[in-house]
């Protein structure tokens, strides 16, 4: 054992003096920090003819903030990138790439009245170094075309005017409606008749055989509400209730109020948030004459309560012109004959 022992020692003072002498073991420097991706906030307006780029980056979401409500949210890679939207913000879209490597894709948001944007998107995967990524992209509206431009376009041939399309007599009510700030809301009287939302007409005009009226929508419910297409009735509310209920159509239903041709309509949106407002516009063929006790309405009528629609009463004539009525009452005053 002593032999042994001597022996071991022997062998350590051999090895010890070598083992000094070997080149130290690399140690990774901690000077060399992981760089970050520079942020980027973009503001853009909503236009069908521009497809900007999207540059993202993995372990980072992008949020896109809408100017209104999104209705759906598509992206052409769903195995490459994740879009979502929520309704309890709806406004927001958000988006990130789900893959490590470099790809490409498209994303598609089309909101609730109708307007479309198209991002195309890029991701530059696991790349080093510091890169600009969108963090935050900002929409807004593109409402040039509400202000018409009296400069004239020097860069465009003179043998090919651009000649404006004037705007039709609904069109112009639509968006004259769109200008009011601050409409007069009016709702139903009594708890017996509880409505989500309320109504504010606005001009009425005359457009040849027709009628044009002008309207604003708002939702003071509590949940979002969508609107069916407006209708325009000619009632009665003189009549007797039991005559009302005999008179039936050809499919056994009650008919309780006569309906208006209805030629032509305009919505901003017709699902729309608590609290949120919605402009329209109607042209209806009125009759030439009706009785005296007769009263002509508004009708409109969300889709989870059409049994309780919201009336408001229209004047029967109205000049060619535009009128602005501050006020046309819900419940219509007592009829006069006419003249």
């Amino acid at each position: 054992m002593t032999r042994s022992l001597i022996l071991s020692v022997s062998i350590l003072c051999l090895i010890l003096p070598a083992a000094a002498q070997l080149p130290p073991l690399p140690v990774a420097s901690t000077d060399q920090a992981e760089v970050a991706p520079k942020p980027e906030v973009a503001n853009l307006l909503i236009s069908p003819d521009i497809v900007p780029d999207l540059h993202l980056q993995p372990n980072f979401v992008t949020a896109i903030r809408m100017p209104e409500p999104v209705r759906d949210v598509y992206v052409g890679a769903p195995g490459l990138f994740l879009a979502e939207h929520s309704d309890r913000d709806p406004f927001l879209v958000t988006v990130k790439p789900i893959t490590n490597r470099h790809s490409t894709s498209n994303l598609f948001i089309a909101t609730q009245s109708g307007q479309l944007v198209s991002l195309r998107l890029i991701s530059a995967g696991e790349t080093p170094g510091s890169i600009p990524i969108d963090f935050v992209v900002l929409y807004k509206q593109q409402r040039d075309f509400l202000i018409p431009s009296d400069d004239v376009d020097e860069s465009s041939p003179s043998d090919s005017p651009v000649h404006k399309q004037p705007l039709s007599a609904i069109d112009a009510a639509f968006q004259g409606q769109q200008q009011v700030s601050s409409p007069s809301w009016d709702t139903p009287r009594g708890p017996q008749r509880p409505s989500k939302i309320a109504v504010s007409i606005g001009s009425v005009v005359a457009d040849g055989d027709g009628t044009i009226v002008a309207f604003s929508v708002l939702n003071q419910g509590g949940q979002w509400v969508e609107l069916l297409p407006p209708q325009i009735e000619l009632d009665n509310p003189a009549a007797e209730a039991d005559k009302k209920k005999k008179k039936k159509n050809n499919k056994g239903k009650n008919v309780l109020a006569d309906q208006l041709p209805i030629t032509d309509y305009r919505y901003t949106a017709r699902k729309f948030a608590p609290g949120q407002r919605i402009d329209g516009a109607v042209r209806f063929e009125r009759p030439d004459f009706k009785q005296v006790a007769e009263q002509l309405r508004l009708e409109l009528v969300t889709s989870d309560a059409v049994d309780r629609p919201l009336l408001a009463s229209l004047p029967f004539t109205v000049p060619a012109d535009n009128v602005q009525p501050s006020n046309i009452a819900q419940q219509e005053k007592p009829h006069e004959p006419n003249q």
